[in-house]
């Protein structure tokens, strides 16, 4: 079978990434049990080799978010289309999903996979392998004589439609790494999508606030697989929500302690209105199971941010699910955010809401501190993100949206893109 070469870009300039690329090993599934020649690379792994490879492929792939890995990217892109010019490039991920038409403007980038991408990727490959016309294939966007199309979008489908994961295409060894709860931890996904409608999230504009999940079975198989195979002893879970079931949650970790799988887990986000109204006995499991630790969006201590960002939870919930985390000595870690874009307010009533935030925010998570010191909170600006609900407003507010691909490389969550 033909070779698919796969680029994970590097997130930070001056920091070496240790996530395992599951965006590209999704990808990947339908083609590996086909036994396609895929060649996954990071940022750390050696660049002209993986330029290399790219002589003989049938298409050169990069999945980004948007910031630096957008940069990176771009110039791995320019380094593939100077050698072999030939060599289709293909974006995919969260930023060209959101805005495939600015980036099929750049030079570098002559397709774009939009949404859920395991079976638009393995079509595309199909198509480009036969040499087909791309036209009509769903969930992609492409350029043909300098003019850009999109075809229609394509329905998401429940992850166990897809075959496993194919941890075999990379080497698990160097993407393990130490945390709080593991010396031997890797990121996880269960799930993909979110039902609820936070104002600052662009989930709901590509998942339409649909969620899709792996069965329990699955997910405990995976489990399963990294502890026995690879020597895995701890679980960073990334979904964006990963507790919106309660019986496929009691399912996973049942399935945990049944089989006897020695591991800990932790970093899974979930909403505080959800998970306060699960049954003890399910949080019983969740401690059972090894969870450390779970990430929780408080987002602000005043409720009229809450209210105003569409959150659609109570200041109330943080401090009732501080406590029921520290009755099972469990660790959360509460994000928030400051420097929300309100309309119709003087430069000095913004100024004051950013202050009344902060004041009463901090005011809760010394109350979270008080129970259990090991609770933490993040703190980011707000960011306006295209494909969010409170986009428009940031743009009334004076916000300028970088105008090409490449300026978006440029942007990040740590770096204030408020002017107000």
């Amino acid at each position: 079978m033909g070779k698919i070469v796969l680029y994970n870009p590097k997130p930070n300039f001056d920091l070496k990434s240790k996530d395992i690329s599951l965006a590209l090993l999704f990808i990947s599934k339908m083609l590996a049990i086909e036994n396609y020649e895929i060649k996954i690379f990071s940022d750390f792994d050696d660049r002209e080799a993986m330029i290399a490879q790219c002589s003989d492929a049938i298409c050169f792939g990069i999945t980004s978010m948007t910031g630096y890995q957008i940069k990176d990217g771009l110039y791995i892109a320019s380094l593939i289309k100077r050698f072999y010019p030939k060599v289709p490039i293909a974006w995919g991920g969260w930023h060209a999903s959101l805005l495939p038409e600015q980036t099929l403007e750049n030079d570098n980038v002559d397709i774009v996979v939009r949404g859920q991408g395991e079976k638009t990727f393995y079509e595309l490959v199909k198509k480009l392998e036969n040499k087909e016309p791309l036209k009509g294939l769903p969930g992609l966007s492409y350029k043909k004589d300098g003019k850009v199309y999109h075809n229609e979008g394509r329905a998401f489908e429940s992850l166990d439609n897809f075959p496993p994961i194919p941890y075999h295409l990379v080497n698990v060894e160097q993407y393990l790494y130490a945390t709080e709860y593991g010396d031997r931890t890797i990121n996880y996904v269960s799930s993909y999508g979110c039902p609820h409608r936070c104002g600052f999230c662009c989930e709901q504009t590509v998942t339409k606030k649909k969620w899709y999940s792996l069965s329990a079975k699955r997910v405990v198989d995976d489990i399963e697989k990294l502890v026995n195979k690879y020597g895995v002893n701890a679980l960073s879970i990334n979904d964006s929500n990963f507790f919106v079931n309660e019986t496929r949650v009691q399912e996973i970790f049942e399935g945990i302690i049944k089989r006897n799988i020695k591991v800990r887990w932790g970093n899974a986000n979930g909403r505080t209105d959800a998970l306060l109204k699960y049954s003890e006995q399910t949080w019983e499991l969740i401690k059972e199971s090894g969870c450390y630790s779970i990430l929780t969006g408080a987002e602000s201590g005043a409720q009229d941010d809450l209210g105003f960002i569409n959150k659609d939870t109570y200041v109330e919930d943080n401090l009732a699910f501080a406590k029921k985390c520290s009755q099972y000595n469990i660790k959360v870690i509460f994000s928030n955010l400051v420097g929300l874009p309100w309309l119709n307010k003087t430069a000095k009533e913004l100024r004051f809401k950013t202050d009344e935030s902060i004041r009463l925010t901090l005011r809760n998570i010394k109350e979270y501190l008080s129970l259990d010191t090991r609770h933490r909170a993040l703190f980011f600006t707000y960011t306006p993100y295209p494909g969010t609900p409170l986009y428009q407003n940031a743009l009334s507010l004076g916000f300028e949206p970088p105008k090409n691909l490449g300026g978006w490389g440029n942007f990040g969550l740590y770096v204030q893109r408020s002017p107000w």
